[in-house]
């Protein structure tokens, strides 16, 4: 009996530290909230433009590094060999891993990428906010791993500086997604409220 009340107690405990966690997480999306994409879009038809403009970048970028990865002679995408050997000042002879691209690897990032506007296209067309979330967690993750893709493979300074405008449209991007994703749950709270308003009123009759 003493274990159960236990077990009890724990799970409220954990429920309502599970519902601060997500009342803060509201309140934070809730301060940089937008009211439209691009200014002259609704937050629906953004994210879907945006869905469209990934899938139709990655489409390219996959028929790019196909044509890049099959040709017979090196490239500064896919560069080649391996390895290089480098003679310092004092005539002895290093050899330097160079790091090379994948092609198979761009290329599934591109398709993972596709995929997934598909995802971001039907959560913003029939509200289902879970396709918002799923499309949020697979934009970071691609994200990291193409600018650590890029990184690796040649760190400079021209890299790094190539990477912000990259970084700040997909910035964007998740705000505009962030921004849907309030707003449906705002109309999901105004419907409830009126539910329980309305019920209210029922008993009192």
């Amino acid at each position: 009996m003493f274990s159960a009340g236990k077990t009890l107690v724990g799970s409220q405990a954990g429920a309502k530290s599970r519902k601060s966690r997500l009342q803060t997480i509201r309140r934070i999306l809730n301060t940089i909230r937008l009211n439209s994409c691009l200014y002259f879009f609704s937050l629906e038809k953004g994210c879907r433009i945006i869905a469209t403009f990934e899938a139709l970048v990655s489409v390219v970028q996959i028929c790019s590094f196909y044509h890049l990865g099959n040709q017979s002679s090196a490239s500064a995408i896919f560069p080649d060999p391996y390895w290089v050997t480098k003679i310092d000042r004092d005539g002895i002879i290093k050899r330097l891993f160079l790091y090379r691209t994948n092609p198979n690897f761009q290329m599934g990032l591109a398709l993972v990428t596709v995929l997934n506007s598909m995802l971001l296209f039907i959560g913003s067309k029939w509200g289902h906010q879970v396709c918002l979330f799923l499309w949020i967690y697979i934009s970071l993750f691609t994200t990291l791993m193409t600018n650590v893709n890029d990184t690796m493979r040649n760190i400079n300074v021209t890299q790094v500086l190539s990477i912000l405008p990259s970084l700040a449209t997909t910035t964007y991007f998740l705000i505009v997604v962030a921004s849907l994703i309030c707003k449906f749950q705002t109309q999901s709270d105004d419907f409830n409220s009126g539910i329980t308003v309305l019920s209210s009123e029922d008993e009192e009759l």
